[in-house]
């Protein structure tokens, strides 16, 4: 099965709505009921809540192993998280985790940062679902709806500014006159700066990243995979400034849909698909830089003061 939800960030309106394969076969949406783990696609959370407390996208963590003990059943065991590579890339800047949703970077960041924050901040932006409080939230196994989450990544396009998601504009009679109006009320949730570090961050999974087949809309987009353990949910969700779309694809009743599956192979060439049609008639439209920013030329690799000429210069 799949779904997908597009909505205009700036106001919450639902663009578009595909809630299964055919709904003479079922009528259940999968865009607004199925709750399914995000995977990786949560991790965006994880990274805002931490660049609105201090680090930057160049701030360097080691990528090595760690276990933690935790609670499974009522059995206390011990986790190790792994990369999906099963590669350790020892020091990586937040910036190159993120693009490349290195698993244990982000986990130590969560570790670093606290669940707490974390979960407050994914309420306020549009998560409604209950999250668990656990090191593994960093790996997205708490489940969310689609529309959940592609109107909480709205807050990211629209600067941190919040529209809660809608249907319908108003509702008339054979007069004309307007029976039912919907009144978009938005709402600032996160500060205009720590949405911009993010979204430039997210840039970079396009570019870069776990989504570079994207790069083929040539325009300016942001976005991130989602991959969950053993490949039972695949997603990707992105956006320009003014549309938000999202994918999800899994069976109804869990299953995997292969081991070398991902986000990036299935789930983003039908968003790409939907984004050329949905996008053709508009001009690129890059994301407004807040004022009070600062920019600096880093090494990509390493995070540190590089001249602008580098080869890996960002």
């Amino acid at each position: 099965e799949a779904a997908l939800v597009a909505l205009d960030p700036r106001d919450g309106a639902i663009k578009a709505m595909i809630g299964g394969y055919d709904f003479e076969r079922s009528k259940f949406n999968r865009a607004t009921q199925a709750k399914r783990q995000p995977g990786s696609a949560f991790k965006p959370f994880i990274y805002a809540t931490a660049f609105d407390r201090g680090p930057t996208p160049s701030t360097v963590i080691e990528d090595s192993p760690i276990s933690f003990h935790t609670r499974v059943g009522g059995q206390l065991v011990e986790w190790s998280p792994r990369n999906f590579d099963r590669k350790f890339r020892g020091p990586t800047t937040l910036r190159r985790a993120l693009e490349n949703s290195i698993n244990v970077v982000t986990v130590k960041l969560l570790q670093e940062i606290g669940v707490d924050p974390v979960v407050k901040l994914a309420h306020q932006v549009g998560i409604e679902s209950e999250l668990r409080r656990e090191m593994a939230l960093a790996l997205g196994v708490s489940e969310v709806t689609p529309l959940e989450l592609v109107s909480a990544y709205g807050v990211f396009a629209n600067g941190g500014v919040r529209a809660e998601p809608f249907a319908i504009r108003r509702v008339t009679d054979q007069q004309g006159r307007v029976l039912e109006q919907h009144v978009t009320e938005t709402q600032e949730v996160m500060r205009p700066e720590t949405a911009y570090v993010l979204v430039n961050v997210m840039k970079g999974v396009i570019e870069r990243g776990t989504g570079a087949r994207a790069r083929v809309l040539q325009r300016p987009l942001a976005g991130k995979t989602g991959t969950t353990d053993d490949a039972t949910d695949l997603w990707f969700i992105g956006f320009s400034p003014n549309l938000v779309a999202g994918v999800w694809i899994g069976y109804d009743l869990k299953k995997s849909l292969g081991s070398a599956e991902t986000g990036g192979r299935l789930a983003l060439p039908l968003w790409i698909h939907f984004m050329q049609k949905a996008l053709a008639d508009t001009e690129p439209e890059d994301f407004q830089v807040p004022e009070n920013l600062v920019a600096m030329v880093v090494d990509h690799q390493t995070g540190r003061p590089t001249p602008s000429g580098s080869p890996d210069a960002i």
